[in-house]
């Protein structure tokens, strides 16, 4: 799967938010959908934003093996992010949750995939690998 596993993962995490929200708020009105798509795409746009400097710089990108062993451990950041959206929808009366959980959520789950690298470049490393912690532009 390769570098395609953070998408595999948002994939789930997102599918999983609206069924989340699907539960605990009900079936949500066409307004509602494309509010929730909004918040799950825009947490990727804020990301990038920051990460490419303004979209200025190529995103880093790590070793594919560095890669594989962090989000190998994926499972971790798809629970996280889900657990935030779910405490979202518990605290969050307002319809906007539609938008802030899949938002936040998806923010939680990329930056605990980042935990995840970094702990895949700390085990590449003690196996040998000298060049697990390059990282190309």
């Amino acid at each position: 799967m390769g570098r395609e596993s953070t998408t595999f993962g948002f994939s789930i995490l997102v599918t999983a938010t609206f069924g989340l929200l699907q539960t605990t708020e009900g079936a949500p009105d066409v307004a509602r959908v494309f509010w929730f798509a909004t918040g799950a795409v825009m947490s990727f746009t804020a990301l990038e934003a920051v990460l490419s400097r303004g979209f200025r710089r190529p995103m880093p990108q790590h070793d594919t093996r560095v890669t594989a062993i962090g989000t190998s451990l994926n499972l971790l950041s798809v629970l996280g992010g889900l657990a935030v959206a779910w405490l979202l929808a518990e605290w969050v009366t307002h319809a906007s949750v539609w938008a802030l959980a899949p938002f936040v959520g998806a923010c939680v789950y990329l930056l605990l995939e980042s935990v995840e690298t970094a702990v895949g470049e700390r085990m590449a490393l003690r196996s040998g690998d000298e060049g697990a912690d390059d990282v190309e532009p």
